[in-house]
């Protein structure tokens, strides 16, 4: 029984380990574990984790409130399936197919629902990507409820609106099965009794891993109502979470005393992984209960529960629901750091003060294995998560209901991480008071497990020749990858290490891992009128293997460097392909592109470079590895990789080099040694020569 919703709790690790010693410890309600007979008959199939999935990008909200529902009041219905696109052996979605699933007189559904508790889970992907779950009779939203990668099963709650005609939309940008159970309405109403959300400080309610431990395959863990939860109080707003699994299974949470429903909450699909899910759980005066198909860890926080009929008539804690609308996408501009905190604010969306926000809350290029942990603002940080990964590079969706304050909404990482907020609607009622008078820095550090691919010909072969100039490349995990006479497309020629290289697309292709960066300092050896495609190229070839900022350094243009395969100057055509970059980024097309001027930085620099104006001397080498560095820091908004001087201050954040030409003396700054003399990599067999290269003079 998946149902939709909240909180997402747990701490997630502090790196990319996969251990359930980082996620909180607190002493536990007392729970009951009941045998429960054979496994389920209703799992979702299971596979491999692969690669990343994308978020949609989609619009910045604008600062008026968004048309929504009447305020709404919960009621619990029993677990129902809406979707199961398996059925009948049906088609798996895709990115050109959408689905209007009718909700009207289905699964108790009661009259005047506006809004559904939602299960959604997505199983058998082909590729990576996302779904999305929207009222039916409106345009699909950019928007995403759950992310997965190839062959991975993932489940998130969800509180979506209905259409005016009862109807939900859905969709999947990849090819996809998707499942959807309800757990819950949402009925239009001016005040209740039962049904309305009540928020509290984040309560611990189970956690196995303390005492009690693994639960036993296919047995069922009771969990009371907490001291403070009246005996008639209809849901309770938990996450669910799971640490270190031992393989694929699946778990079902549902009132005490009710026939387990088949669906399920939360699934794991291999071995170590941390999975949550925030969801809104209907309970009885016994509490409720979690099944677990495989015997694992199990951890339950609460953030809040549903009045029942013993409460009073109030308009406070109803829900208001809207079509999916962005809150916040730090990607266009910084992340939340390591150990960093963001504020939000609601009012953007909805256009006053309320009591708490119901939203998908997604990580995506995670640093490593972490959590988010979103609360109100201005007020002490709750030991408990929202959203949690358990790798680098992962896209993690995860739903939660959050309270705000008199200042909004905060969203602590501890691992690093960009964040899309996704707002489903929010509930009445005035936001908590602040106890802090400032909020939460959100300091830059550098990401060193960034990786950077560096890809060059016979001018960033440069650094690799002159070896210590390599101390300058600083701020991220640099791999080197420069040849003498390589090509951007097409057959390089033999360089001058007595070896012809892959093209620049073809060694990229050859990556057997993904990339967060690729800087592009090659060209010098093609002709600019296959310029335009061969740019193309090697920018597909860098986003396929995942890279997220391609660095385009430009040519130099006022130099009397010859093209080993047109046999003339080459000014006119570095001035030609510089034009082509600046007009294909320009176009919009290329927003992942960067491009960072070498040829304004390095104007003046005559002692950077041997006489053909390109190639570099061993300032020249500093010099680019020092100026590399400090580009991909600047693009991150991270501290400077090394003063401008020797001695002086670290800029937070980096300004951008291009900014300050000709402030740097390489050399000094990275204690080079100008006696160094170039040391090649000959031969097939690359074995070492070092000596000084009288083609690379001043």
């Amino acid at each position: 029984m998946i149902a939709a919703f909240r909180l997402q709790r747990r701490r997630n690790r502090a790196d990319g380990e996969r251990s359930a010693r980082d996620l909180p410890r607190s002493t536990p309600v007392s729970t009951t574990v009941s045998t429960v007979a054979s496994a389920v008959a209703c799992a979702v199939v299971l596979g491999a984790v692969s690669t990343i999935a994308p978020v949609p990008l989609g619009g910045v909200p604008s600062a008026s409130a968004a048309p929504s529902s009447a305020p709404s009041a919960f009621v619990p219905v029993t677990p129902c399936r809406l979707l199961d696109t398996r059925d009948g052996g049906g088609a798996r979605l895709s990115g050109d197919t959408t689905v209007v699933v009718p909700t009207l007189g289905r699964c108790g559904i009661p009259a005047g629902t506006t809004a559904l508790a939602l299960s959604v889970t997505v199983t058998q992907p082909l590729a990576a990507g996302f779904a999305t779950v929207w009222p039916g009779d409106v345009s699909r939203p950019t928007t995403s409820t759950i992310n997965y990668a190839p062959g991975e099963t993932r489940a998130n709650g969800a509180i979506i609106a209905t259409g005016a005609d009862g109807t939900l939309g859905v969709a999947s940008s990849a090819s996809a099965h998707v499942v959807i159970d309800v757990t819950g309405a949402f009925v239009a109403t001016s005040d209740a009794t039962a049904g309305r959300f009540v928020p509290t400080v984040p309560t611990r309610l189970l956690d196995t891993r303390e005492g009690a431990g693994r639960p036993a395959p296919g047995s069922s863990v009771t969990v009371p109502l907490p001291p403070g939860v009246p005996a008639d109080a209809t849901a309770l707003a938990v996450t669910i979470a799971t640490s270190d699994s031992r393989g694929a299974g699946f778990f079902t949470a549902y009132p005490s005393g009710a026939q387990r429903p088949l669906s399920s909450t939360l699934n794991t699909d291999g071995l170590g992984q941390v999975r949550a899910t925030g969801q809104i759980v209907p309970v009885t005066a016994g509490g409720f209960e979690i099944f677990s198909q495989a015997g694992e860890h199990l951890i339950v926080d609460m953030a809040g529960w549903f009045t029942g009929p013993s409460a009073p008539w109030s308009n406070a804690g109803l829900f208001v629901p809207t079509t999916p609308r962005r809150l916040v996408d730090t990607r266009p501009a910084l992340p939340v750091f390591p150990g960093g905190t963001i504020e939000l604010d609601p009012r953007t969306i909805t256009g006053g003060p309320v009591a708490a926000i119901a939203a998908n809350w997604t990580l995506t290029g995670t640093w490593r294995g972490g959590y988010v942990t979103a609360y109100p603002s201005r007020t002490d940080r709750p030991l408990a998560s929202t959203a949690n990964a358990d790798r680098r590079r992962q896209d993690v969706a995860q739903f939660g209901i959050v309270p705000t304050s008199a200042a909004g909404v905060a969203a602590f990482a501890n691992a690093g991480t960009e964040l899309v907020v996704d707002v489903t609607g929010w509930f009445t009622g005035a936001p908590m008071a602040t106890t802090a008078s400032s909020p939460a820095p959100n300091t830059p550090v550098a990401d060193t497990d960034r990786r950077v691919y560096l890809i060059g010909d016979s001018t960033l072969a440069g650094v690799r020749w002159y070896t210590n100039s390599r101390q300058a490349l600083r701020g991220s995990s640099f791999v080197l990858d420069a040849e003498s006479c390589r090509r951007l497309v097409g057959a390089s020629c033999r360089g001058r290490e007595g070896r012809t290289p892959p093209n620049a697309v073809s060694a990229i292709d050859a990556l057997t891992a993904p990339v967060d960066v690729v800087v592009v300092m090659t060209g010098y050896n093609d002709w600019h009128a296959s310029f335009s495609d061969a740019f193309d190229q090697v920018v597909a070839a860098a986003r396929n293997k995942g890279a997220q900022r391609i660095v385009w350094l430009t040519y130099r243009e006022d130099v009397g460097y010859n093209n080993p395969s047109n046999g003339g100057a080459q000014a006119e055509s570095f001035r030609i392909q510089n034009s082509i970059l600046r007009e294909k980024v320009a176009s919009g097309a290329y927003g992942d592109v960067v491009i960072a001027d070498w040829d304004a930085y390095t104007e003046g620099r005559t002692d950077w470079f041997t006489s053909d104006g390109v190639h570099f001397t061993i300032r020249g080498a500093y010099g680019a590895a020092d100026y590399i560095s400090r580009v991909v820091s600047s693009l991150h908004g991270e501290p400077c990789p090394a003063p401008w001087t020797p001695g002086g201050s670290i800029d937070t954040p980096c300004p951008s080099p291009d900014t300050r030409p000709g402030v740097v003396d390489p050399v000094a700054l990275h204690a080079g040694n100008l006696g160094d003399v170039h040391c090649y990599q000959v031969g097939v067999d690359r074995h070492v020569e070092c000596r000084t290269d009288p083609k690379l003079a001043l």
